[in-house]
């Protein structure tokens, strides 16, 4: 509770500037100006002379409403500008895209190829580690109408029995190899240009598999303290190369502090 304590004390200051904008329109009784009859009733008999100048009330009303919105700005918005500390990253090679052989066993005959995994980074840019964290894929864009994985967690990296949360210890690595990698398309190229696509979401059993075609994607990260990161990303084949996986933004925010638990 001492998080809203806090929020009350702090804004005093509003609520201050707020009744001297309100004493600056109004007056207990008559005088040269409401500053000068709000200093009368409050028993200062002696108050300068140019604060009876009746221009005095609009000065005032405008000191205290600049005032309001400074301060309203720095207590209200700015917390919510914040950068939070878990974000997601992606870049060119490994582990990002990781390539091994393959096979296509849904064939009669086996086809032998290339399986390309495209991954994104979990970056924890704190000191401390993040728990229980989820990763969603929340939306994809042209899907095919046979396409079930909107709400689903997708696979971390290596992992075989299905985890759908786990923790983000701070990364260290400049180049964020100690990052935490989560698959998110497995893409097979076999010969004559033979290739299929898929979501590599939970559980595995409904990762059917989607035309390979260009995909607007946004996955969505969040930790038990409320940690967020939401990243809009591109899927795009290109002719004569192994589609690409981009970032196109990516929006980081800040959980519950400490003091609020």
């Amino acid at each position: 509770m001492r998080v809203y304590w806090k929020w009350v004390i702090k804004s005093v200051p509003s609520l201050g500037l707020g009744l001297l904008m309100l004493a600056s329109t109004v007056t207990p009784r008559q005088a040269g100006s409401n500053v000068v009859a709000w200093l009368i009733y409050f028993g200062i008999e002696n108050a300068p002379p140019w604060l009876a100048n009746k221009s005095t009330d609009t000065w005032v009303f405008w000191i205290g409403f600049a005032g309001f919105c400074v301060w309203a700005i720095h207590l209200y918005v700015r917390p919510n500008l914040r950068t939070g500390k878990l974000s997601v990253m992606i870049r060119e090679g490994e582990p990002w895209v990781q390539v091994d052989p393959g096979i296509d066993q849904l064939q009669a005959a086996h086809t032998s190829g290339w399986l390309y995994t495209y991954r994104i980074a979990l970056v924890n840019s704190d000191d401390s580690t993040l728990r229980n964290v989820e990763v969603k894929l929340t939306s994809l864009e042209n899907k095919p109408q046979n396409f079930h994985a909107i709400g689903s967690h997708l696979k971390l990296r290596h992992d075989r029995v299905g985890t759908t949360n786990f923790n983000v210890h701070p990364t260290i690595d400049p180049q964020f190899m100690d990052a935490i990698f989560v698959d998110v398309f497995s893409f097979f190229l076999g010969p004559a240009g033979y290739s299929f696509l898929s979501v590599t979401s939970l559980p595995e059993d409904i990762n059917r598999r989607i035309p390979v075609d260009k995909y607007d994607v946004k996955i969505m990260a969040t930790s038990e303290n409320g940690e967020m990161a939401i990243a809009e990303m591109a899927f795009i084949p290109r002719p004569d190369q192994i589609p690409d996986f981009r970032v196109l933004k990516m929006q980081s925010f800040p959980g519950a502090t400490s003091s609020s638990s």
